[in-house]
């Protein structure tokens, strides 16, 4: 900490003050303080926060010396509950990829010709995709254009070609002059797809190729993306020009490029006189982060084991690595003030106000890291609880909080509780907030996990902006007293919970529609997907109530392996086998269950339409 080891310090003791939650306008103390950590947890300093890297660790220290000097312990033996994020690969070295080509001369039996063998470059000829599996194949190479399949629409790279064990060549992209999001290409355009369908066809490996367009004819870089996993199949990116080399002088890949474009005729074949040996080693990079847990005992021994959680994460999005909007080529921080300096400073505030004024039931403060990746941390924290889960009466969890804009603040999970719409309502009115209210419990932030182990949420949110995701999310747009009026709220909120005689009840929110939405189809299944990887596939941490998942016997925990046709590996095959079928459709389902996963059950399910 050279440049703001002085102003942290300052801004610990400074907080060591305490006033009462109030209705009025904010104290220009709070409105400072508030200020004071955005601007530290938003700085060059920090990098942004990305999970695992030195600026998540110096703001998870940050976020645990303020608790201490506040008087505020931690939950279990220290503040750190550690765990581990991947955070990229580094390439074995047995990875290779080697060629074996005829060229045979003219009146030659092709038998008598000897291959030449040809060895690619790693990083400079092709390099490994990160969702590809590890492992050695060898076969023949079979070209299929762009790899999109879609007969109904008069269009398939796969038709007439049997591509079973063998190496695909791909290109990127669409085979359009210009491209079209409205085309009958679009929503096949992406790797993702491309890979589930050459993966289900028996492809053995692919080999993607870039578009003529793209610059410089630079290999994709190999980083780590949040939600792929393994694709069940091995793929890596090639040059154009090291792809040329393999191709027979009659049909070089270029021509029968033009000719599909052309044409928008596919023009797929097998590689005459080549056969190629790939083995891809990648190991997954892992950093060390931790979640950052304290408590504040309450008053009342009989209610000492009904806890509140008030939660925020403090991770962003580093240097861009994952998940960012931004469109420069020039990676730049992604400062994160609202997302989510703004929620972190929030519940340090409130957690500092409590401390001087302990509640009746104790108040469990959490600081996720992970969430920017999947809501990691706060699902390792429910399936490694400090206290069980059941224990936890409500969770209030603060993200985005700090573009107040004309009185205007989303709540959602308020259909969480049967005691949360009156009552919220009421609070805010004192207030003088408009609520925008959704009943949901699940969402894109971390009260969806706990909301998944049946506890009632609330998620309080200001709204996104065009700032979201992108390095322009600085300190200086954050809304200071209107967050400081937030804080007031919230705090509230905790203090009525705290008192009420009895324990909010739990309700299953009735709602059809899909959290997860990476990808455009139709229907909806009901399910909550868990975002971490694994390798088995796509697991399931809720199932809505009356969804057409609950109906056909899925539940919370099983691992989907298959939906219809397509294998199941990740998020992103879930979507694409979605996207096959209309409302109404029927389709069988397998999946793993029960403690050691390893129970196949096959259910039919019939989709319902997706909620707009």
């Amino acid at each position: 900490m050279k440049r703001f080891g002085t102003s942290v310090m300052a801004a610990v003791v400074l907080l060591l003050w305490v006033a009462p939650f109030t209705a009025q306008s904010p104290d220009s103390i709070l409105v400072n303080n508030i200020r004071n950590h955005v601007k530290y947890l938003a700085s060059d300093e920090l990098q942004g926060r990305g999970s695992g890297t030195e600026g998540n660790r110096l703001a998870g220290k940050y976020i645990a010396d303020f608790f201490k000097a506040n008087g505020i312990p931690p939950l279990a033996d220290d503040y750190f509950q550690k765990f581990t994020v991947p955070t990229g690969y580094s390439i074995k070295p047995e990875t290779k990829a080697k060629f074996f080509v005829k060229v045979i001369p003219q009146g030659v039996a092709p038998e008598s010709v000897k291959p030449v063998a040809m060895s690619w470059k790693t990083g400079t000829d092709y390099t490994p995709l990160a969702f590809s599996d590890n492992g050695t194949v060898s076969g023949e190479i079979a070209f299929v254009g762009y790899g999109i399949s879609n007969p109904a629409a008069g269009y398939d790279d796969y038709a007439g070609i049997d591509v079973k064990g063998k190496i695909l060549v791909i290109i990127r992209g669409t085979p359009e002059k210009k491209v079209d999001p409205h085309s009958k290409f679009a929503e096949h355009a992406s790797l993702r797809t491309k890979v589930t369908v050459a993966r289900d066809k028996g492809a053995a490996a692919i080999i993607f190729v870039s578009q003529p367009s793209d610059s410089a004819d630079q290999l994709m870089p190999l980083k780590y993306e949040t939600a792929m996993g393994t694709s069940g199949i091995m793929a890596i990116h090639c040059t154009r020009t090291i792809i040329d080399k393999i191709f027979p002088r009659e049909r070089k890949m270029p021509f029968a490029e033009k000719d599909i474009v052309a044409t928008q005729k596919p023009s797929s074949f097998i590689l005459p006189n080549v056969s190629t040996e790939l083995t891809i080693g990648l190991e997954r990079q892992l950093s060390e982060t931790a979640n950052i847990i304290g408590v504040i005992r309450g008053t009342n021994p009989a209610r000492a084991e009904e806890y509140i959680a008030i939660g925020a994460h403090y991770d962003h999005l580093g240097m861009g690595e994952y998940g960012s909007l931004y469109a420069g080529k020039k990676q730049l921080p992604h400062y994160g003030a609202d997302d989510n300096a703004s929620g972190t400073a929030a519940i340090m505030e409130i957690a500092a106000r409590l401390a001087k004024q302990p509640l009746e039931r104790p108040v469990i403060v959490m600081a996720f890291s992970g969430e920017e990746m999947g809501l990691l941390g706060s699902a390792h924290y429910v399936k490694n609880p400090h206290v069980p889960n059941t224990k936890i009466a409500a969770m209030i969890n603060l993200d985005m909080v700090g573009r107040l804009k004309d009185n205007k603040l989303n709540v959602h999970g308020t259909g969480s509780s049967s005691k949360w719409n009156g009552w919220i309502d009421s609070l805010a009115k004192l207030h003088q907030f408009e609520l925008s209210k959704s009943e949901d419990g699940f969402g894109p932030s971390d009260h969806s996990s706990f909301y998944g182990q049946d506890r009632p949420v609330l998620f309080f949110f200001t709204g996104l902006h065009s700032d979201y995701h992108r390095p322009t999310d600085t300190w200086d747009k954050i809304n200071y007293t209107g967050e400081a009026r937030i804080i007031d709220f919230v705090g509230n909120v905790i203090m009525s919970i705290a008192s009420m005689n009895t324990l909010p009840d739990f309700v299953k929110v009735k709602q059809s529609a899909d959290a997860s939405r990476p990808m455009k189809f139709s229907v909806t299944l009901g399910v909550i997907p868990d975002y971490s990887n694994n390798p088995k596939g796509l697991k399931i941490t809720g199932v809505r109530e009356n969804s057409a998942a609950a109906k056909a016997g899925i539940q919370t925990d099983d691992i989907i392996i298959k939906l219809g046709e397509t294998t199941i590996k990740n998020i992103y095959d879930y979507t694409y086998a979605l996207g096959k079928f209309k409302a109404g459709d029927e389709a069988m389902i397998t999946v793993l269950r029960g403690p050691r996963e390893d129970k196949e059950v096959t259910v039919k399910v019939r989709f319902d339409a997706k909620q707009q």
